[in-house]
């Protein structure tokens, strides 16, 4: 194996780590979840990469058969890709602020092909580039009265979920890191 050919196979193990990692939402942070939480892009590029590096391979069949291979699983990589963002728009409804450096991120999607509505909740802390975001709910307004209706903060490290049928979810977050000590769904 040639020295291009290692380098190539060391690039997309990788690009496979960070795939990995983007797809089991290992990492909380805002810079990762906004910019680089790409797991199709890593997958896609992964796959590219191995294609290359098989390219180098000695034993013609080994290298036509790794190269196809890599090649196709590139191909379905990409189509995959597709299909998700086309089903998997979300859409950004704003921020709740709260205490001093706490936020709360509202978006909505759509639930499947259908004309339900889920929103995602999720609480940020803003800290530069350590910022963090963690889930706090979902809310899928199928049924009658589970959708969501608002949420406020009810003391420093404590806030409430409301659905659309009155019940509240109240939340209270660790002391330490900030991080929420429950989460709230609703068919999701």
């Amino acid at each position: 194996m040639s020295s291009r050919s290692r380098v190539l196979s060391a690039a997309s193990l990788c690009a496979a780590a960070l795939a990995a990692l983007a797809f089991t939402d290992a990492l909380d942070l805002v810079l990762w979840r906004e910019h680089l939480d790409r797991p199709f892009a890593f997958s896609a590029l992964a796959f590219f990469l191995a294609t290359l590096a098989a390219a180098g391979l000695r034993p013609a069949w080994a290298r036509d058969l790794l190269m196809a291979f890599a090649g196709l699983a590139t191909a379905a990589t990409l189509l995959v890709a597709v299909l998700a963002l086309a089903f998997s728009s979300i859409g950004e409804d704003g921020f709740v602020d709260g205490p001093d450096p706490y936020r709360i991120r509202v978006q909505q999607t759509m639930a499947g092909l259908g004309p339900d509505a889920v929103m995602w909740l999720s609480l940020r802390r803003d800290d530069g580039l350590l910022s963090r975001e963690w889930e706090l709910g979902c809310f899928n307004d199928d049924v009658p009265g589970d959708g969501f209706d608002s949420v406020r903060w009810t003391g420093p490290d404590t806030l409430e979920i409301r659905v659309g049928d009155g019940r509240a979810f109240p939340v209270a977050l660790h002391p330490g890191s900030g991080r929420p000590q429950t989460t709230a769904s609703l068919n999701c």
